[in-house]
């Protein structure tokens, strides 16, 4: 058993980074809010855009390797003529999160339509569903997705400060939650991660906390407070759990990463070491003149690698963590250097 005293040190290997601006399609994101991977290690980045018309073809899910090819990309845009008018089919207004079923269909909530929009990276879209409203089953601003191993879709339903399971077709199943600073109600909650025994975590917004859940919604422990310090929170927005079963919260506000052990007890935290990217590189090195600025530049090493804005965090079973900033439209990737091995106690 490992004590409190006794936590094995756990640091971070920066490996490299992936992303810069991107308006256009291609090698890049736009406020990007959401990523997830599949089974074949493929990451998929969910860029939100901007409200602005002429951004709006911005708003698109990226499909990208490790080494930084893009594979796949899919989100019909919206012509900016068209915004105020019609939403077709597959398109994306104010998108807020992608999850993956068991076949490879990628899932999007989209928190101004009120739907969950179903795609396929090779096919495009192939479905949609949701009803707005605050009835068992209908939803308001939804947010965060995850499935489950038996393809049971986790939504985020924000609005409605509460969580809904759906089946794959949008069918409603139940659900838990209330307006509230109580165990097992939320404040504006975001995002969601399921570890692999099924608990459920919620980032609660607003309360600036993070919740933990049985499958079915029995509350299981919290953790955070508002505040800068260690296990505080200033709008916690992305929680991910390794197969260790540490827990990693993307503390937005305070622009960092903080790590927590199985039981919520903090353990460390990442504030980001971010170099160029590939993408990035291939855009600044045409420019001398940026060249020139960027070797004048004062500390741009941590300036530069800092987070400002994560988002959202994802995690594999070989110890590599992605976190993903909104502010800087880039995912950074880090190794994990030691573990708490599944079973041990804080």
């Amino acid at each position: 058993m490992v004590t409190q005293t006794e936590i094995p040190p756990v640091t971070f290997q920066y490996s490299h980074t992936i992303g810069r601006q991107e308006v256009r399609s291609g090698n890049g994101f736009f406020n990007p809010v959401a990523i997830t991977r599949d089974e074949n290690n493929l990451l998929y980045v969910l860029s939100r855009g901007t409200e602005t018309p002429v951004f709006f073809p911005c708003k698109r899910v990226t499909v990208f390797t490790l080494d930084e090819e893009v594979v796949a990309e899919f989100g019909q845009k919206i012509p900016p003529e068209e915004a105020d008018a019609s939403t077709p089919n597959g398109s994306f207004m104010w998108p807020t999160s992608v999850a993956l079923d068991s076949d490879g269909n990628a899932y999007v909530s989209d928190e101004w339509l009120n739907r969950i929009s179903v795609h396929h990276p090779d096919e495009g879209w192939i479905g949609q569903w949701g009803i707005p409203g605050d009835a068992p089953g209908e939803i308001n601003r939804p947010a965060g997705l995850a499935f489950d191993k038996d393809d049971n879709l986790y939504e985020v339903d924000s609005l409605n400060h509460r969580v809904q399971v759906f089946t794959k077709g949008g069918q409603y199943k139940f659900g838990w939650g209330r307006k509230g600073d109580g165990d097992g109600e939320f404040d504006h909650p975001w995002g969601i991660e399921i570890d692999h025994n099924g608990d459920v975590y919620i980032a609660d917004w607003r309360n600036n906390r993070i919740q933990k859940f049985a499958p079915d919604g029995t509350f299981l422990m919290k953790f955070g407070a508002l505040g800068d310090g260690e296990g505080e929170f200033n709008r916690p927005t992305g929680v991910a759990v390794d197969r260790d079963g540490a827990i990693y919260v993307t503390d937005y506000k305070n622009d960092r990463v903080q790590v927590f052990g199985a039981d919520g007890c903090y353990i460390t935290t990442m504030v980001g070491q971010a170099g160029l990217s590939k993408w990035a590189a291939e855009r600044v090195y045409l420019d001398p003149t940026i060249v020139k600025a960027r070797q004048r530049a004062q500390n741009l090493t941590e300036r530069e690698g800092a987070f400002q804005g994560p988002i959202a965090v994802e995690v594999d079973d070989e110890g590599r963590v992605f976190v993903l900033e909104c502010a800087r439209h880039r995912v950074q990737v880090f190794h994990k250097q030691s573990a708490l091995f599944a079973g041990d106690t804080l």
